[in-house]
């Protein structure tokens, strides 16, 4: 017979469990890249690969891939996509933002696709989220989600828009959801998405490329939160294109593979040294890990996931 006494309500909480985000651990989407491909070359860095530097290999992506995925999933609940056949990009997760400020309900605005190829991803998401409670509104503006929404707290973004988002679709997430969004301009075609040129370390913490906006877009950032400058050449090497798990960043960087005469071997290092001294200062550890083969698409680290929820 069992003699442990039932949990009562004030021992369960009061938390209304209505979709997988009220989870006190992190809550994360990914798709395995079973249908990845670069025949689209819909971004600057794909246009600029020739002949074998373009191939993928899929093998060695997949294992590039699980090695994120368990370490993510370690620490963190995952929820993998249904891959699509015909959807070369649907790994890189960025066909929706979910909104944490909205504590009654659970919104996700889907991407408006820029990028050719890319339309679709949002349907397959869209589906999937809905059977999990959430409701979902895909904008009648151009808008690229989550890497172009980075969360900080309270009602407070950071929106990116001038090259695949459309700042009007900033202003209607504003206006719809009482959001508070710091809007940034960007213009290097190679830094497309603002995941490429500032990441959300906590609630009062960013990694950013101030090189690349305006003053009066800097400080509106420094009125909400402490920058801790990368440079841009930081940045085309992934910097930014980071995931936060815990009290763990997981960034990507092939300098183990690399030899000290290859071209790329100095900055890379210097950009991994500015990002250890950055964690060293906020007590957080850095993980490096190898995505050669996200890189022939244009993508990083960053680009594998959707947040559900935001727990640092």
């Amino acid at each position: 017979m069992d003699t442990q006494p039932k949990p009562t309500n004030l021992e369960m909480g009061d938390v209304d469990y209505r979709t997988p985000s009220q989870s006190p651990f992190p809550v994360f989407v990914m798709c395995q890249p079973m249908f990845v491909d670069n025949k689209i070359a819909n971004n600057a860095w794909m246009k600029a690969l020739k002949g074998k530097d373009k191939e993928i290999d899929k093998e060695r992506f997949m294992g590039e891939f699980f090695n994120f995925y368990k370490i993510l999933s370690s620490d963190a609940m995952v929820y993998l996509l249904p891959p699509t056949r015909g959807l070369q990009d649907q790994v890189y997760v960025n066909c929706f933002a979910y909104l944490p400020h909205l504590k009654d309900r659970d919104e996700i605005v889907l991407s408006n696709f820029v990028g050719e190829g890319r339309a679709g991803e949002e349907t397959v998401a869209g589906r999937f989220l809905q059977t999990m409670g959430y409701h979902c509104v895909k904008p009648i503006f151009k808008f690229e989600g989550e890497p172009e929404l980075k969360y900080l707290r309270d009602n407070i973004y950071l929106g990116g828009y001038g090259i695949r988002t459309d700042i009007r679709a900033l202003k209607w997430i504003e206006q719809e959801y009482d959001a508070n969004i710091i809007t940034l301009k960007e213009k290097d075609e190679h830094l497309y998405h603002l995941d490429c040129s500032l990441f959300v370390l906590d609630e009062t913490n960013v990694i950013c490329c101030t090189e690349l906006f305006e003053s009066s877009e800097i400080k509106a950032i420094e009125k909400v939160a402490t920058i801790h400058s990368v440079t841009n050449k930081d940045c085309h090497e992934n910097a930014c294109n980071n995931v936060r798990v815990g009290d763990l960043i997981v960034t990507s960087s092939s300098l183990q593979f690399m030899q000290k005469r290859d071209p790329e071997y100095k900055s890379e290092w210097k950009k991994n040294e500015r990002l250890q001294e950055i964690c060293d200062k906020m007590g957080i550890e850095i993980l490096f890990l190898e995505m050669s083969e996200a890189a022939k698409s244009g993508a990083a680290l960053s680009c594998f996931v959707g947040h559900l929820n935001y727990r640092y």
